[in-house]
């Protein structure tokens, strides 16, 4: 059940970011660090739901 849950309902989409990550590994190698983190997604809490356990809410 839980591996067709998720290869079929729970994967919405797959992005390749590889050339993304290629250009933020040539500005981290250039020492331009700040360009480097500009290009770095947004990162956004994940949600937690009352009841789930206390240990993957840390």
């Amino acid at each position: 059940m839980g591996a067709h849950l998720y290869a079929d309902e729970w994967i919405v989409s797959v992005t390749d970011v590889t050339p993304l990550a290629r250009t933020i590994h040539a500005h981290v190698q250039a020492g331009e660090l700040d360009a480097a983190r500009q290009l770095l997604p947004r990162e956004r809490p994940y949600p937690v739901h009352h009841g789930m356990p206390a240990h993957l809410s840390r």
